[in-house]
């Protein structure tokens, strides 16, 4: 008996079973540590079924058409049979822009037999192809010199942008997600003996693939939709398996991180490091470089403890000197930080970290810089004599002056003199000039000294952010205080913790119970359509 007559009996012997795991095996689409069965099958291939009618006349006589009985076959499963034996056919392997080609019209036919009704038995082998196409996407995306003649094949004389590779094959395996999260079950929910029903079951699957192709082609916007869709329609998370939850919470929180909702993100990130098994040190470090930096967003910075853990060697050294300067108002250290000469500028803006960590941390930068200012100021100790504690806004510009002048490269002057008339007037500008700095280099905005109005502002800022507690008296020039007496003096009253002044805003604003695109539990369904194709009978009927 040919190869083929036996492969294609054993396919049908499969869809009769319902085999769909052993399915999976029949249907491998990548090289190596493949049967032998299949390189006599390519042989055969090559050598008598150059015609794809005579492929279509091979799975007709084994797989005959019959999709009204459980185990049938459909006419979308039988092209994606002739596709597939086409594909083992023609695939050259070393030709990997080719190989996407054929690799992605033989994705799209599997879909195709997996939204069919009788499709079920298809699931594995579809996320199979699907992985196999989704690194074959990411493997070209790195390497330009293969890509680059595509891209000026994609580009048009009108100007329109084109999509990626890699954003062509996310919206392939978008198909399978869709066909999953809108399938047909007998229970609403999607569940069925406390677990997904049918084909619901690939909806993480598929999901975590789009999601790692949008993540790579830096389209994270598009997710968006998907992420609305699965807060919709599907079933728990918590109902997945340990790898298809963890994947998908790291992802959803970067989408979170780089949405700007630190507080989500910070959720989702560290329930997917807790769940993320210890032995997968380097898929818990990603999620802990996301994690640490969402938390230092909201105040909360990492512990000895954690940063002496296996997946987080190294990171101490880029972290904590930023975690120091937000602690101690130091904003020369904290601009250093992310400058050049330290060697981490580079690091984060890989990591996408670098905009985010510099403009969200400076906010808390400044109300440690006010808070030290007041600690330096304020006549202690304190005493409940009815008089309001206040911060004089000009002191604050003192500080902000000076460190904008270290920046610059000013120096202490040679010659030590007896009496200066501010601190900030106890250095003078370097023999050389000023040191240019970028827009991101200075205190406020490159070169640009700050005054009174624009510190003022800064203050009022924080106050509306709940950072400070308190009010501007614009006639006195100063920050006053209020309720040193109900918390304690005036470090607490004036200046609550980031991590629980964030934190409760989250809860008035009712962002603390749900995250968005993650379902925790089953949604109670009121009302819907209520099928009576052959229970109703019209009135009268007997």
């Amino acid at each position: 008996m040919a190869v083929i007559d036996e492969y294609l009996k054993g396919i049908y012997g499969l869809l009769k079973e319902q085999n769909a795991d052993e399915l999976q095996r029949y249907l491998r689409v990548e090289p190596g540590n493949l049967p032998a069965v299949f390189d006599q099958l390519v042989q055969e291939l090559r050598a008598s079924f150059t015609n794809n009618k005579a492929i279509d006349r091979k799975i007709n006589q084994h797989i005959p058409l019959d999709d009204e009985e459980e185990g049938g076959t459909s006419q979308s499963f039988n092209t994606f049979i002739q596709t597939y034996l086409q594909y083992w056919r023609d695939v050259n392997f070393q030709d990997l822009l080719e190989t996407h080609v054929k690799l992605s019209a033989l994705t799209n036919t599997c879909i195709t037999a997996l939204s069919h009704n009788q499709g079920l038995v298809c699931l594995p082998a579809t996320i199979q192809i699907c992985d196999a196409l989704a690194k074959l996407a990411i493997t070209l995306d790195k390497r330009p010199d293969l890509t680059q003649q595509l891209k000026r094949a994609a580009s048009g004389s009108d100007g329109e942008s084109r999509k990626t590779l890699v954003e062509s094959t996310a919206e392939i395996i978008q198909k399978a997600f869709t066909t999953c999260l809108g399938a047909r079950t007998s229970n609403p929910s999607g569940i069925k003996d406390g677990k997904p029903e049918g084909k619901k079951a690939g909806i993480f699957q598929f999901a975590n693939l789009v999601l790692k192709m949008l993540f790579q082609c830096r389209k994270t916007r598009l997710a968006n939709q998907l992420f609305t869709n699965i807060s919709q329609h599907a079933p728990p998370l918590k109902l997945y398996s340990d790898r298809q939850r963890v994947t998908y919470l790291y992802y959803l929180g970067r989408f979170h991180f780089s949405n700007n909702h630190f507080y989500h993100a910070q959720s989702c990130l560290q329930a997917a490091y807790d769940q993320c098994h210890f032995q997968f040190t380097s898929q818990k470090r990603l999620i802990l470089i996301f994690l640490i930096s969402s938390n230092m967003i909201l105040g909360r910075f990492p512990g000895q403890a954690l940063l002496a853990r296996p997946e987080a060697a190294g990171l101490a050294e880029k972290f904590m000197p930023i975690a120091l300067a937000i602690q101690s108002g130091n904003m020369v250290a904290f601009k250093h930080a992310f400058s050049r000469d330290s060697s981490n500028e580079r690091w984060f803006f890989h990591k996408g970290l670098l905009l985010p960590l510099q403009s969200r941390c400076e906010v808390l930068v400044w109300r440690s810089l006010a808070r030290r200012v007041f600690n330096l100021t304020y006549q202690w100790p304190w005493t409940d004599n009815g008089k309001v504690p206040t911060l004089a806004i000009t002191d604050l510009v003192v500080a902000a002056q000076l460190c904008q002048k270290v920046l610059e490269g000013w120096e202490k002057p040679t010659s030590n003199p007896l009496f200066v008339d501010s601190v900030s007037a106890a250095l003078v500008p370097p023999p050389q000039g000023r040191k240019k700095l970028r827009a991101q280099q200075g205190v406020l905005f490159g070169n640009k000294m700050p005054n009174l109005l624009e510190v003022e502002a800064i203050i009022a800022s924080l106050i509306q952010q709940k950072l400070l507690k308190g009010y501007i008296s614009h006639a006195h020039k100063k920050f006053a205080i209020l309720g040193s007496k109900q918390r304690g003096g005036p470090l607490t009253a004036g200046f609550p913790s980031v991590w629980t002044a964030l934190k409760t805003r989250a809860e008035e604003e009712g962002r603390a119970e749900e995250v968005p695109g993650w379902v925790k539990n089953e949604r109670k369904r009121i009302g819907g359509v209520v099928n009576l194709s052959g229970i109703a009978r019209p009135v009268g009927a007997k």
